[in-house]
């Protein structure tokens, strides 16, 4: 996996931010929290309240079948911040950076010789989320969002892999979220293409993420996602699943979450990890 795929992940795979809201209780007793309803690898329909910040930080470790330590399995380390406005009622805008560093060993009997390791700022990113439906009664938000990544990153030169993915792209998606009780759910159907620059013959990136959690208690939320991720250009397709827990703690919420591959075509499968924390200002 070329170092340009890596990133590309590891951006596709950052979560968009979002506050939970409250329920009234519908038995007499005190008024529940609803389930949290971001995920770690899934998006959510519900934008951040009108005139509010976050900051979310997060470690997205990644790496192949044969883990950090050996000689010839590649791996990256992600590092990224991200800032959330909430411009009006049902609209955000978000803007995001990093910094990452990557091995992805060069095969052997490669005539020209070429850098394998690679470190310094990742691209800058801008993002929008529209909610244009939200049915309280029925608990179910709908949104688009529009991502746009700029070439901002360091670039790959003689001694070191670059960390930009090296061209324009524009990403949108239709975003689903919806609760059934303690039970919240969210679905995603994206599509991302290179719209400037060299995409070394990539043409586009089409996904589909589907994630559940339950509220076990109003500070721990388990949650499972499956994700499918098809690259046209390398005509590349990856199948996986994430699993993590969610904990919204006094007005801030933690996420720890750990992504595998089932299957995969014209690519390595990989084990990702993550960790986010994100926070009101």
């Amino acid at each position: 996996m070329t170092s340009r795929t890596w990133l590309l992940t590891l951006w596709l795979c950052t979560p968009a931010v979002a506050l939970g809201f409250d329920d009234d209780g519908t038995d007499g007793s005190s008024p529940r929290a609803a389930p949290e309803h971001g995920k770690a690898a899934t998006a959510d329909a519900s934008p951040v309240d009108r005139g509010v910040v976050e900051v979310e930080f997060s470690y997205t470790p990644a790496w192949n079948d044969r883990g950090f330590d050996s000689a010839d399995a590649g791996y990256a380390h992600g590092f990224a911040g991200t800032l959330t406005y909430g411009a009006a009622t049902d609209v955000d805008v978000k803007l995001s950076t990093g910094f990452a560093s990557v091995y992805a060993p060069v095969p052997q009997g490669t005539a020209t010789p070429a850098p394998s390791r690679g470190a310094g700022p990742s691209d800058l990113a801008f993002g929008t989320r529209w909610r244009f439906l939200n049915l309280a009664a029925q608990a179910l938000e709908l949104a688009l969002t529009l991502d746009v990544v700029l070439p901002t990153g360091s670039q790959t030169t003689a001694d070191e892999l670059g960390l930009s993915q090296g061209f324009w792209s524009a990403r949108t998606a239709l975003v689903a979220t919806k609760d059934l009780g303690p039970i919240t759910a969210n679905g995603e159907i994206a599509w991302m293409v290179p719209v400037s620059g060299d995409a070394d013959g990539l043409r586009s990136v089409a996904q589909v993420n589907g994630a559940i959690g339950w509220q076990l208690t109003p500070w721990l939320q388990p949650e499972l996602e499956l994700n499918y991720q098809a690259t046209l250009g390398p005509d590349a397709h990856v199948l996986g699943f994430t699993a993590g827990m969610i904990a919204p703690i006094g007005g801030h919420r933690l996420v720890a979450a750990i992504q595998r591959s089932l299957w995969a075509l014209n690519t390595p499968e990989t084990t990702s990890a993550g960790f986010f924390f994100k926070t009101a200002l």
